[in-house]
């Protein structure tokens, strides 16, 4: 803080030192363009994805074929 008390660094303001994450386990985020339909089957495909992704990948060979 500066004289007057206005403005200026706060003491004990903010994160604590040594205090960040190694690893985040957040998923990176990803950004795709679709007409709203489209977007109904990219939500339903996401949502198989995350909840049972073994089914996901064996769907996606079914149709590669």
């Amino acid at each position: 803080m500066n004289e007057s008390g206005w403005g200026g660094k706060r003491s004990g303001a903010g994160r604590p030192k040594g205090t960040t994450k190694e690893v985040s386990n957040q998923r990176p985020q990803h950004q795709v363009r679709a007409f709203d339909d489209e977007w109904e089957i990219i939500k339903a495909f996401a949502a198989l994805v995350k909840k049972d992704k073994e089914k996901a990948i064996d769907l996606m060979e079914m149709i590669n074929k």
